[in-house]
C-alpha cells in the first residue's frame, strides 16, 4: 500500500501543479493568455476564465479526501481538457514541438488515476464509484 501511495501522491501532485498553474493563469487573463485563446485558437474571450476555474476546482477535487464521483468527474475534465489542447493545438497547425509535451500532462493524469483506483481496491472499496 505504502508503494501505492508514493506513485498516487507523486504523479497527483505534479497532475495539480501543472492544472493549478495553468487554471491561476488563466482566471487572471493575461494578455498573452487572451492573445492565445482569443486570437490563435479563436475561442471566445469568456472561455479562457471558464477554464481556468474549471481547472482549479478540479485540483480541489483531486485533492480533497473523499469524494469519489466528484474525483471522476475532475479526472474526466482534465482528459477532455488535455485532448482538447492538442486537438486545438493540431487544428491550427502548430508544430508538433508545441504539442506533443502535453502528452507528458496526459501520461501524469492517466498514472494518477490508475492509482487512484487501486488506492481504492487496497482500502477494500473496490476501485469503483460508490
Amino acid at each position: 500500500m505504502k508503494k501505492i501511495n508514493i506513485i498516487y501522491w507523486i504523479f497527483t501532485g505534479l497532475l495539480v501543479a501543472v492544472m493549478l498553474f495553468s487554471g491561476i493563469t488563466s482566471i487572471m487573463n493575461t494578455p498573452d493568455s487572451i492573445k492565445m485563446m482569443s486570437g490563435h485558437f479563436g475561442y471566445p474571450a469568456y472561455f479562457n476564465q471558464y477554464l481556468g476555474v474549471a481547472k482549479v476546482l478540479g485540483s480541489i477535487a483531486l485533492l480533497v479526501p473523499g469524494f469519489p464521483r466528484l474525483k471522476e468527474w475532475a479526472y474526466a475534465g482534465f482528459a477532455f481538457d488535455m485532448i482538447s489542447a492538442v486537438y486545438s493545438e493540431i487544428s491550427v497547425h502548430d508544430p508538433v514541438a508545441q504539442w506533443a509535451p502535453i502528452f507528458v500532462f496526459i501520461a501524469f493524469l492517466a498514472v494518477s488515476y490508475i492509482y487512484h483506483h487501486k488506492r481504492l481496491k487496497a482500502k477494500g472499496l473496490g476501485g469503483g464509484v460508490k
